[in-house]
């Protein structure tokens, strides 16, 4: 089922942005942690949302930003990990798990990642960060791909 961009109202749970039907879908509300890679190799913007985060719903105005330059690109995937606060008060198992995978503690905190053949390089942004300064990481790993 499609989503707008996930937040307030939205169940908790794994979201992947279909770029080719400029919409979100649930991936998964059970089950396993999501695990960079696991959609193939490129370039991974993995937003960790807590729906009672005041600074999340501003961080939304950024990553929609990035959404719209870059949403449609096939080898940039975006997903984000909805939970209500954290790994402790999440009404999805997978949401949960990933928010323990990757030892979240803040909010809100972003991973751009580049994977390439299984290889993961990531960096974790912490707390609001600009479109711009998203889009640095984004922009390097691209400039890096196209280089190679």
């Amino acid at each position: 089922m499609p989503y707008t961009m996930p937040g307030p109202g939205s169940p908790n749970g794994i979201y992947v942005y279909s770029g080719a039907k400029r919409s979100w879908s649930l991936l998964r509300k059970d089950g396993e942690a999501f695990r960079i890679g696991e959609l193939g190799d490129g370039i991974y913007v993995v937003y960790f949302d807590n729906l009672y985060c005041p600074a999340c719903r501003s961080q939304d105005q950024y990553l929609y930003k990035l959404l719209v330059k870059y949403g449609s690109e096939p080898s940039i995937f975006f997903v984000v990990i909805v939970c209500n606060w954290f790994a402790d008060n999440c009404a999805s198992e997978a949401a949960s798990k990933t928010f323990r995978e990757y030892k979240v503690s803040a909010s809100p905190t972003i991973i751009v990642a580049k994977v390439t053949d299984n290889n993961i390089v990531e960096e974790r942004l912490e707390g609001v960060r600009t479109d711009g300064a998203i889009e640095y990481y984004i922009r390097n790993y691209l400039q890096r791909a196209i280089s190679s």
